[in-house]
């Protein structure tokens, strides 16, 4: 519902402003690069690079499973080898082989296994309670890899949704020299889907960091 009421908002205040003289293929298209140029920032990852862990930030599962393909990549590189995943309460998909449902957290780690991760290499986190998402994830993850004494932290979320990841763990970092690199998965999102996100992006921006 929250989505849908700050998508008719940015249609109404916003898009006018674009779609002057334009039919709706050209608008859509131009609006999606524009908000794409707004929204996505990855950083550059020189090839010998290596981090001291990597966190990839929640999602729905079919959300997590690009974001899972990315990590499995970078982790056969050798770029990183600690791989920090939300915890997720709740249970998911059934299972035939243990004759029940799988917990969130079951179904994440089979996914990495599957992906040739070790399971010694994955651990949950759990960040709490919190109604902005990403916020509380970077103030969770923040404090878990300043209190270990971590240097680097790569992160892993959805393209569009890489600005706001940046400047929500920035503002958890400012007081360390601990060096960040925001990557982005290969998934796609709706036209929708970007206008919501380039909505959060301005309240976390203005409202809330």
């Amino acid at each position: 519902m929250l989505s849908g009421f700050l998508c008719a908002v940015f249609m109404i205040v916003i898009a006018p402003a674009y779609s002057e003289a334009m039919n709706l293929t050209d608008f859509t298209k131009n609006m999606t690069h524009w908000l794409g140029k707004e929204l996505i920032a990855v950083d550059s990852l020189p090839f010998s690079a290596k981090v001291d862990a990597v966190y990839v930030l929640g999602g729905s599962q079919n959300s997590l499973e690009y974001k899972f393909k990315t990590v499995a990549d970078y982790y056969h590189k050798g770029i990183c080898k600690e791989i920090l995943i939300l915890s997720r309460p709740g249970i998911t998909e059934y299972s035939s082989l243990l004759a029940r449902n799988l917990t969130n957290n079951e179904w994440t780690i089979l996914k990495l296994k599957k992906l040739g991760i070790s399971g010694k290499n994955i651990e949950t986190v759990d960040i709490g309670k919190g109604f902005f998402g990403t916020l509380t994830e970077a103030k969770s993850v923040s404090g878990l890899i300043k209190k270990r004494g971590y240097k680097t932290l790569m992160l892993i979320t959805s393209p569009y949704h890489t600005k706001r990841v940046k400047v929500s763990f920035t503002s958890m970092l400012t007081d360390t020299e601990i060096t960040l690199c925001v990557r982005g998965s290969a998934e796609q999102a709706s036209l929708s889907a970007l206008i919501v996100e380039f909505i959060k992006l301005k309240i976390y921006k203005y409202f809330l960091i």
